[in-house]
């Protein structure tokens, strides 16, 4: 008899408590079950030799969960494999929240010794009830999740972004028999995000039927993969993905490396000089706007500021980072919204609380100092996704390549400087040797070269280790088992 803890389990949804009870009652017959759950989607893997029956076990697993009479499981997905054989044979999928069919016998099969189902005093909502937070999702959005892989609370921004790409897969592939239950899990996606109310309206059961069997037709072939892929693993088909392991791993380091060999060749060096010019100039513009002045960055090395306070660029900006929060929040992505939000505080802080005097070493300071501290930021932002329409996934390949190229020559300038094998960058490009930045801030301000080395060299070295932690912290939180598992090995 099965213990009534496990019993319980089982009806509470618990994937390893129903995989326990079906291989207690089919382990006569040699067949053994594995069971994963996603949210309202569970997984049972059928394995023995031969395979077992298609039909006749799809049946007894649906008999089984409506014997358990577990609400929270809207759709089952029942796999046949084999037990000397690393892919399923056959796959199937069915909808536990719909109207229930009459199935074929599960003949072969012994009887399960589950609880005898009670009558149902509520029966299950329609179909086409719109989704609210107490209740379960109806079968249509739960199955247009599951089609294209995502959660239930993706944003639209997601659901877009995954179905363009899995339609360019297909079509590549020439699959095109797989687009209509992708389109149609799409629109029904986007009329739920758009106008919750209006799923009802515009679906309908005849539409439902119609692409369910074109979608279980599509499942039912066999597959050519050991199991589907679950919807918070790593996607590492798309090198363009923030939680490709791959990218995150090698792709990254490779690109550090290629800004560092790139600054060791004096002719790369000198035809992308301009790089460096580039975000040098943007180091003393940032300054300037976070300060809530007019500036004007140009690539020929020269910047032009204004030294009066603007409202204008003050709203300008402010606007802006409000957008970028927005948009964050819209898409549920957390990074760009505590971007925002230090900068609103730190443009508050040095608009309107910095002395003129401090503004205008900060001004001095930032150009040097933004060919550090900027090149990093955009470093570690290649695992940090921006909202959709920056298109960040692709343009940070190429940005993290040219910030690394500035970063490297800064920080071996100011290994160096030190050692007396380089000078301190006195002068200027345009105008007079005593406007440069360095110039600047030894005669207005008052340092000395002790304090432009040490404070710059302090810098270098806190972002190289930013960049260092930022790339450890992902791989452990990627690769979280294997870490977890040296550890065991290798700690007392």
């Amino acid at each position: 008899m099965t213990s009534p803890s496990l019993l319980e389990q089982a009806k509470d949804g618990d994937a390893g408590a129903i995989a326990a009870l079906l291989t207690n009652a089919l382990k006569p017959k040699g067949i053994m079950v594995r069971g994963d759950r996603q949210s309202y989607c569970l997984q049972l893997w059928f394995t023995g030799n031969p395979v077992p029956p298609q039909a006749a076990t799809v049946a007894y697993a649906r008999r089984a969960l409506e014997k358990l009479q577990v609400s929270a499981i809207g759709i089952l997905q029942v796999y046949g494999e084999s037990a000397e054989g690393a892919q399923p044979v056959w796959t199937e999928e069915i909808a536990l929240l719909s109207t229930p069919q009459i199935e074929p016998e599960a003949e072969g099969l012994p009887e399960s010794d589950f609880s005898p189902p009670q009558s149902v005093q509520n029966p299950s909502p329609p179909v086409f009830q719109p989704l609210t937070q107490d209740d379960s999702p109806p079968v249509a959005i739960a199955r247009a999740y599951q089609e294209l892989g995502l959660e239930p609370g993706a944003s639209l921004a997601q659901v877009e972004s995954v179905y363009f790409k899995r339609r360019a897969a297909l079509l590549r592939q020439g699959d095109r028999a797989a687009l209509e239950p992708l389109k149609w899990a799409f629109t029904t996606l986007k009329t739920h995000l758009e106008q919750p109310q209006a799923v009802t309206s515009d679906l309908t059961m005849a539409e439902m039927a119609t692409v369910s069997k074109v979608g279980l037709a599509q499942r039912s072939r066999p597959s050519t993969h050991p199991r589907p892929a679950q919807a918070n693993a790593p996607d590492d088909s798309d090198i363009l993905a923030f939680d490709n392991r791959y990218s995150n791993g090698l792709i990254f380091p490779v690109l550090l490396l290629a800004g560092m060999l790139m600054n060791a060749m004096p002719i790369v060096n000198a035809l992308l000089w301009g790089i460096k010019i580039w975000i040098h100039e943007f180091g003393h513009a940032t300054v300037a706007w976070l300060a809530g002045r007019r500036a004007i960055p140009l690539p020929i090395g020269w910047t032009s500021v204004d030294p009066r306070r603007s409202l204008f660029v003050y709203l300008g900006i402010l606007v802006l980072l409000g957008l970028l929060y927005w948009a964050g929040r819209r898409e549920q992505k957390r990074w760009p919204m505590v971007l925002a939000v230090v900068l609103a505080i730190v443009q508050f802080l040095m608009t309107w609380l910095l002395p003129a005097n401090a503004f205008d070493m900060l001004l001095s300071f930032g150009g040097v100092g933004g060919e550090i501290y900027l090149s990093a930021l955009l470093m570690v932002s290649f695992y940090f996704p921006l909202p959709e329409y920056f298109r960040w996934d692709f343009y940070r390949f190429p940005v993290v390549l040219g910030a690394a190229f500035c970063f490297w020559g800064q920080v071996w300038l100011w290994q160096q400087v030190p050692r007396g094998r380089a000078s301190i960058p006195f002068g200027s490009l345009w105008g007079e040797a005593d406007h440069g930045d360095m110039n600047q801030l030894i005669n207005v301000h008052g340092w000395t070269p002790g304090d432009i080395i040490g404070t710059y060299s302090a810098i270098a070295h806190l972002c190289l280790f930013a960049i260092v932690a930022v790339y450890g912290y992902t791989l452990f939180r990627q690769h979280r088992e294997i870490f977890v598992a040296l550890a065991r090995q290798w700690l007392p």
